[in-house]
């Protein structure tokens, strides 16, 4: 009886335990991305802290699949390009006269250069070699395409430029292995597994990004970046370090998120900072202060007290 009575007791109270942990939903991008272990490797963090949170991940369309999705409440924590973070906020682009202005950062994470791979017998060499190339410009909704619609306007260039395609991430690599593409936009961390994967595995080449046009982008949108990828980071077919031209990830939650569960969740990460750095190649050389860069929209403040308190905000 007493055995029966502390086996009921320890039920009670996992019982209890499981009705008082809020359970959140990340929203990332296609499995062969970084947002998807990056989201994973986040939520195992919050987890694993043991903090009353559980976190899951989601595979989704996107960055802006997943702000729209935070605002119609189908989501509550994702990752998503700074870039379009912005525009949420501000009401542009595919946010044009619908502003999300309760769109909350809580870490800015690693660079995500635009990724522009083509066959190498296409003979594109620069962007504006795409022309009349069949093309992949990005999921419609994604961050990729809106990202490479300014590149194109930059250019003075249209999607009607190219004969296009609006191919999901995991799809594109495998158009273009079979001939069925010449070329693909992607926006990935830099070491992104889809990219050495293609490229190891086609006759496939990077092409540079370092267009002045992109350089004058850069002026206008701070949320912009050139970032390089060094030598041989694709393997032999990418001999030399490559100029990119793109943007930055976050991670992002919006104003209905508690200060608590905002705060929880950030000192997690610092507090395991190392743990975080090891889960991908485009995580390694992150700093606790570029977790504070490149924001796009007001930092939550649950995140801004984490931040306090670990000395890096007054």
């Amino acid at each position: 009886m007493k055995r029966f009575a502390a086996a009921l007791s320890v039920l009670s109270l996992a019982t209890l335990a499981l009705a008082q942990t809020t359970f959140l939903t990340i929203g990332t991008g296609g499995v062969t991305g970084v947002y998807y272990p990056v989201g994973g490797a986040t939520a195992r963090i919050v987890n694993e802290a043991g903090v009353g949170l559980r976190l899951t991940v989601e595979s989704t369309a996107g960055s802006v699949f997943n702000i729209s999705a935070i605002r119609d409440n189908q989501l509550d924590l994702a990752m998503a390009q700074s870039d379009v973070v912005y525009q949420a906020y501000n009401g542009q682009a595919a946010f044009e006269g619908n502003p999300f202005e309760g769109v909350r950062p809580l870490i800015g994470l690693h660079a995500e250069p635009m990724h522009l791979v083509c066959l190498a017998n296409a003979g594109v060499n620069e962007f504006a070699d795409i022309a009349g190339k069949r093309v992949s410009l990005g999921a419609p909704g994604s961050g990729v395409l809106f990202t490479v619609q300014a590149m194109l306007a930059a250019k003075g260039m249209s999607e009607a430029d190219v004969s296009a395609e609006y191919l999901r991430p995991a799809e594109a690599p495998d158009f273009l292995r079979d001939g069925r593409i010449d070329c693909f936009f992607y926006t990935v961390g830099i070491g992104g597994a889809a990219i050495r994967d293609i490229m190891a595995t086609s006759d496939a080449v990077l092409v540079p990004l370092a267009d002045p046009e992109f350089a004058a982008l850069i002026e206008e949108f701070p949320y912009y970046a050139f970032a390089t990828v060094p030598a041989a980071t694709y393997g032999a077919r990418q001999p030399d370090d490559v100029t990119l031209f793109g943007v930055k990830a976050l991670f992002v939650g919006s104003t209905a998120l508690t200060e608590e569960q905002a705060y929880l969740i950030v000192k997690a990460v610092l507090d395991n900072l190392e743990a975080f750095r090891a889960i991908h190649p485009a995580l390694a050389t992150l700093t606790a202060e570029d977790f504070l860069t490149g924001l796009g929209a007001p930092l939550h403040p649950g995140a801004e007290r984490a931040y306090r308190e670990a000395g890096l905000l007054n």
